[in-house]
């Protein structure tokens, strides 16, 4: 090993060294200068090894390097010159370390996706700081971990507006849940594992996927009511009837035409109806629902096989027992980007 308290500076052409391990600050940057920048930092700073294992962790060094720089291109192109600061620098050194290390690939594709979000946040403000601990969290975890996150960051913290009749929900489960839940696991040492990354807390309470469903899609599982029965609850259906629609599950009856009570809300407020009115139509929204047991059903029935799996884990893990942190959700959004190429906006999870 070398004694790493000595340090060696040297500055190319219009940059400036800090050394606190060595860092390159540069004004103006090319993609190569990126490149050779982020290699020189590694090189610079990772532990001495045997040959061959060197030439492993400079190889994969490299990798995670091109493809990040491949990825900014595309996506970011003009943020090159955060690069240059030195708080980046030590993020992307901290990527490179432990995938050097590793060789996980699916490691390295999240890292990049969090590092791509982080080149982005110069300025110290909450979104970096849980960006940097992301690159120091994602390594302590496997990719059943990875998943378990994003599952839950999707039922328990996010809404998808597309989503409006039978067709839309199969659609989005075979999107957004599918590609998720082969990889998950049962074990409650993942769970604690989680917890003691700081990505979760396991608590008392737990949450039903039907449960979340129902509230979330409201609309989606009404047993339906007829005319009678509206004009009873709400008022005169000539007035009024314009708030229903076919029901989904029983076309000889009626529903309230939201998907949920937000939406509900808008109508109510496009149509000026009074107070009392708005309050009738809430409560009737709030009944003639499918029992759980069958939505459950139907969840599992819109899928291949994949749903009663995720139905499952969840029911029979600490998976239902799960929140997340902002650590956790900045993750989970990473590795759903990195699976489904869908990019998801931090911003509104984290201010």
């Amino acid at each position: 090993m070398s004694d790493k308290t000595k340090q060696s500076q040297k500055s190319g052409d219009n940059s400036t060294n800090l050394q606190a391990q060595n860092l390159i600050v540069n004004q103006g940057l090319s993609y190569g200068d990126v490149k050779e920048i982020a290699l020189d930092i590694f090189n610079t700073n990772f532990l001495e090894l045997s040959q061959e294992a060197l030439q492993t962790a400079v190889k994969r060094a490299e990798e995670i390097t091109n493809k990040f720089i491949e990825k900014l291109k595309i996506e970011k192109p003009g943020t090159i010159d955060a690069v240059k600061d030195p708080g980046f620098q030590y993020a992307l050194f901290e990527a490179q370390k432990s995938y050097a290390k590793t060789g996980d690939k699916d490691m390295s594709d999240v890292l990049i996706d969090v590092l791509v979000d982080r080149v982005e946040h110069g300025e110290r403000d909450l979104r970096q700081i849980v960006l940097d601990e992301c690159i120091s969290v994602i390594p302590k975890l496997t990719s059943s971990q990875l998943d378990t996150l994003t599952i839950v960051f999707l039922l328990k913290y996010t809404r998808n507006f597309n989503i409006g009749d039978f067709s839309s929900l199969k659609q989005y489960l075979e999107v957004y849940i599918k590609p998720f839940v082969d990889n998950l696991s049962k074990e409650q040492s993942l769970f604690q594992h989680l917890q003691f990354a700081g990505c979760g807390s396991l608590s008392i309470g737990s949450s039903k996927i039907e449960a979340i469903y129902k509230k979330t899609y409201r609309g989606l599982f009404f047993q339906g009511f007829d005319q009678a029965a509206f004009e009873a609850q709400v008022g005169d259906f000539e007035k009024y009837g314009a708030t229903t629609t076919k029901c989904l599950n029983d076309d000889q009856k009626l529903q309230i035409n939201a998907i949920d009570e937000e939406a509900l809300d808008k109508v109510a407020k496009d149509r000026n109806l009074d107070e009392d009115v708005s309050k009738k139509l809430k409560t009737m929204f709030n009944q003639n629902l499918m029992p759980d047991s069958v939505i459950k059903d139907k969840l599992i029935q819109l899928t291949d096989g994949f749903m009663k799996k995720l139905f499952d884990i969840w029911d029979n893990s600490a998976m239902k027992n799960m929140t997340l942190t902002s650590v956790g959700i900045a993750i989970a959004q990473a590795n759903f980007r990195r699976k489904t190429g869908i990019t998801l906006d931090l911003s509104v999870w984290i201010k």
